[in-house]
């Protein structure tokens, strides 16, 4: 992929002191990898201004957390007069603070505002855009912003909180990912704004911002599991083949661990049945290669859903101190999105034909 020269840019954090001056220049280590959740939105009409695809290369990710550079804002003003000298935007800008409560072990996030948002079907028209905010790896607890009215430049001033230890929060990346609500409540994903927390202040508050960009998939740091899925309706059964991971990193932390997949099978929020395959030896490529069946009456395939999760496990503690790798949620339109909607859709719609996805790995959700 040709290098856009608007990335770099797009992705510097930009940073004030209390009187407008440069207060710091930081540079970033790279953005842990990961896959954003995939998002069920209208997509872009041909009429708007087409977005390129942006995913992170091994050789971008080094410099998608540039320098920072002083914003011109003056004691958070929010005038329109604020940041004459600021490049222009293609996609929108979006400014925001954090701070650290040590106290009481939260992570604070200020969204400020949006500004320069592209206008409907290509024109000034105004929209109705509102900000969703991600504490990855965990891509099912967000925070979510009210929806601003008839405007192009929103106005936020808005904090959320999210529970985290501070040594936790220095390993996670923050995701904010704006949308636009039109008359038929359908959504549209107007870019997203990734910040890795590794190595930032938490302690200052400053104000930074950073353009949006129109990213739709990065790789997933926890790696991907491929499993095929067929539905036998004559002995009402699901079998699940679990085939093999790549690309996981949990050696570094847990070296002497095996691994093994677990599928749990829920009907609602209630589990029903668990299975496993054998455990072997931990590595970033796996094979596993086994076949799960699980019986599922036709009549309950709408509340039916399955978690598939890599465990690891010490060949000295088998089974009591077992700790969740990842996890793939996978179901109907209640439980799913995404691929995993898309996969469990094939399987519902094509009885007895075998359907195989590689499903990226997630993150066990945090309570709220």
């Amino acid at each position: 992929m040709s290098k856009r020269m608007s990335c770099p840019d797009a992705l510097n954090l930009k940073t004030i002191g209390a009187k407008g001056m440069l207060a710091r220049s930081l540079t970033s280590d790279r953005i842990p990898d990961f896959t954003l959740p995939p998002e069920r939105v209208q997509p872009w009409s041909p009429h708007e201004k087409k977005a390129s695809n942006f995913t992170f290369t091994s050789h971008q990710r080094s410099n998608t957390l540039g320098s920072i550079k002083p914003d011109l804002y003056h004691h958070l003003s929010f005038s329109e007069d604020d940041e004459p000298n600021l490049p222009e935007t293609s996609h929108g800008r979006l400014w925001f603070s954090m701070t650290y409560d040590a106290g009481a072990e939260q992570l604070n996030v200020t969204l400020i505002k949006v500004k320069d948002l592209p206008g409907r079907n290509g024109s000034s028209q105004p929209r109705d855009p509102f900000v969703k905010i991600f504490l990855l790896p965990d891509e099912r607890t967000c925070r979510t912003s009210k929806v601003k009215k008839k405007t192009l430049s929103p106005l936020f001033n808005e904090t959320h909180s999210f529970q985290v230890s501070l040594d936790d929060a220095k390993k996670r990346v923050l995701r904010f990912s704006v949308y636009d609500v039109d008359r038929r409540r359908v959504r549209h994903s107007l870019g997203h704004v990734m910040i890795n927390l590794k190595g930032l202040d938490l302690t200052k508050g400053d104000v930074m911002w950073s353009d949006l960009e129109p990213m739709v998939q990065a790789t997933s740091s926890l790696g991907e599991l491929q499993f095929s899925l067929v539905y036998i309706p004559t002995s009402e059964r699901i079998k699940i083949g679990i085939h093999q991971a790549r690309n996981l990193n949990f050696k570094e932390d847990y070296p002497d661990m095996g691994a093994y997949v677990k599928v749990q099978l829920y009907y609602g929020h209630k589990c029903h049945r668990v299975k496993r395959t054998i455990t072997q030896q931990g590595s970033p490529d796996m094979m596993f290669n086994e076949s799960l069946s699980f019986t599922v009456n036709g009549k309950q395939m709408d509340s039916c859903n399955m978690v598939v999760a890599i465990m690891l496990t010490s060949p000295r503690a088998y089974g009591s101190n077992d700790v969740e790798y990842g996890r793939v949620a996978i179901g109907a339109f209640m439980y799913s999105r995404g691929e995993e909607l898309v996969h469990w859709q094939e399987m519902v719609s094509q009885p007895k034909v075998v359907s195989t996805r590689w499903h990226t790995l997630s993150a066990m959700p945090q309570p709220t």
